[in-house]
């Protein structure tokens, strides 16, 4: 497996556990509702997302019999996607304002398409 996949499913779980708080604390009120799209972007994005990304990257060479041959760009992919979403996470829940948050959700697009062109790669190349 390589690094990438299991960097992104490690982020993975560690997003899954960090969405589950926030959404404990929310629940309690301890966490004002602007946490809200915080907490479904952990979810979605954190868990979500970097799930896909690492089953895919250590699954799709092997449906191909292939073997992966950009680990260096899938690990920076993962780390962007990483970064993307703790700062759209932070920009939400601290009301950093639209200004940062598209900044972050800029990165966070970036991962998505570098994802899809590697994932392309892999299927087509």
């Amino acid at each position: 497996m390589i690094l990438a996949s299991r960097l992104a499913l490690t982020t993975a779980l560690f997003w899954f556990i960090a969405a589950n708080l926030v959404g404990l604390l929310l629940g309690l009120g301890v966490l004002p509702y602007n946490w809200r799209p915080a907490h479904a972007h952990m979810q979605l994005l954190g868990f979500v997302a970097l799930m896909i990304y690492g089953v895919a990257y250590h699954a799709l060479p092997r449906f191909r019999g292939v073997v992966f041959r950009r680990p260096g760009l899938a690990l920076f992919q993962v780390g962007l996607a990483n970064l993307g979403l703790l700062g759209m996470v932070l920009a939400w829940g601290l009301g950093l304002g639209t200004g940062i948050w598209g900044a972050f959700a800029a990165l966070s697009l970036a991962a998505g398409l570098l994802f899809t062109l590697l994932a392309l790669e892999i299927l087509w190349g």
